[in-house]
């Protein structure tokens, strides 16, 4: 299946729009499916206290992911 090929990744979303017009902040919970062989490179991120990981694509994105590098690292190598 095409779906298979993709990681589910928990992100926070963050309505900058809303926070630039009423100065409250509104965020989301939510997820990500991507495909684990279009990142180049990952490292931990002292955001969240140390509990997030900053992926780069081979394409020149990039995403912040809320988990620690170990459990991010599990996900990953759980994937085949």
């Amino acid at each position: 299946m095409f779906t298979q090929r993709f990681v589910k990744l928990p992100i926070t979303i963050y309505d900058q729009e809303h926070l630039e017009l009423t100065g409250h902040e509104v965020t989301e919970e939510s997820y990500i499916m991507i495909n684990p062989l279009t990142i180049g490179a990952y490292r931990p991120s002292k955001v969240n206290d140390g509990n997030a990981v900053h992926i780069n694509f081979k394409d020149g994105g990039t995403i912040l992911i809320y988990l620690k590098i170990e459990d991010f690292e599990t996900i990953l190598n759980k994937h085949s």
